[in-house]
């Protein structure tokens, strides 16, 4: 749903690499990679309506509330004066990108293009008043260093952004229809809402495969939608106002019944105890010994001591077989723990 609510959106550089991190991801509401892969961050839009309850996504200091954040994945170790772009530089087709994104959104909560409400984070300070850290993303576009200093590149922005807009209404942009064998931004925004809503645990790579279409049809069945793995307007619709999955009532006794992971680590976990069962014997056996010697009359701990001493290697394999132990149940039960999770949270549409 559209909420016209929003006042300004602000651009960045994420100072990192050429891929949206998850720590990116929680700052920004879209990021655009350096394939130009458009990913949409963990935190809503609408999130930032209010920024007192502390859920928003934070890009922009004391200027949060009610400003879209948008990023260019890149610019990880660059340098101001003297330039140095670094190894990850942000790019022209990168760029192009951007700006379509930041039309698309100008048009969906009409925000005008103005100096004041479509700016980039370097001219904060100058264009709003509003005192930040020296921040200079993005006061340079590296494949033309003619376009250097905050205002440049912010009416450059301005500029491309106006003419992707042209006289076409304040209305959100269409997604395209795409199915099994589709590939791009398209995709990858499918993959990012499936994901938040606890249908898709894969990798956000813009590749329709068989976990995408696995996730896509799961999602159509719940909203009772024809499920032809394919996303057209009607399941687009859906995915902009579904609520994510509950979690789901299992236990872990009816996962470990199921689950042959699960299964084989219990199994891990009895082998485990065997073997601890078997080291602990083991040392009790020498430290037995080593008492009766005591007992009877030797030189107290000396004697002890060289008991111990004596029978060092059935001491160790003792010692190691206790070792083993905590180390399998440990595996055991972390196993067991992860599948128990991803069941509850339909990671696995097997089970």
């Amino acid at each position: 749903m559209t909420d016209k609510r929003m006042k300004r959106i602000i651009c960045h550089w994420t100072a990192g690499g050429s891929r949206a991190s998850n720590l990116d991801r929680e700052h920004y509401h879209r990021l655009v990679e350096q394939d130009g892969t458009v990913v949409k961050g963990y935190k809503s839009v609408a999130d930032n309506i209010v920024a007192s309850d502390g859920d928003y996504a934070a890009h922009t200091l004391n200027l949060n509330t009610r400003s879209i954040g948008v990023s260019m994945c890149g610019m990880r170790d660059a340098i101001e004066y003297p330039f140095s772009p670094g190894p990850s530089p942000i790019n022209e087709e990168q760029f192009l990108v951007f700006c379509r994104l930041i039309a698309d959104l100008c048009r969906e909560y009409s925000i005008p293009v103005t100096p004041k409400t479509v700016l980039t984070h370097a001219e904060v300070e100058t264009n709003l008043g509003v005192k930040q850290r020296g921040k200079w993303d993005i006061a340079v576009l590296p494949w033309d260093r003619r376009l250097t200093g905050a205002r440049v590149v912010g009416d450059h922005l301005r500029k491309t952004v106006t003419a992707m807009l042209g006289d076409k209404p304040a209305v959100p942009a269409t997604r395209p229809a795409i199915r099994f064998g589709a590939m791009g931004v398209a995709v990858a925004e499918l993959q990012t809402d499936l994901a938040a809503l606890g249908y898709f645990s894969g990798r956000i790579d813009g590749d329709f495969g068989p976990l995408t279409r696995a996730a896509l049809l799961a999602f159509q069945a719940d909203q009772d939608l024809e499920t032809d793995a394919v996303a057209g307007p009607l399941t687009w619709a859906a995915l902009e106002r579904a609520q994510p999955r509950p979690p789901r009532d299992i236990t872990q006794a009816e996962i470990d019944a199921e689950s042959g992971i699960a299964g084989d680590a219990r199994i891990a976990q009895r082998v485990g105890d065997l073997v601890g069962i078997g080291g602990i014997a083991g040392i009790a056996t020498q430290i037995s010994t080593a008492s009766d010697a005591v007992g009877a009359g030797l030189s107290g701990m000396q004697r002890l001591s060289d008991a111990l001493l004596d029978n060092w290697p059935l001491v160790a394999v003792g010692l190691l077989c206790l070792f083993g132990w905590l180390a399998l149940r440990a595996l055991g039960v972390s196993i067991r723990r992860r599948r128990l999770r991803d069941a509850r949270e339909h990671r696995s549409l097997s089970r």
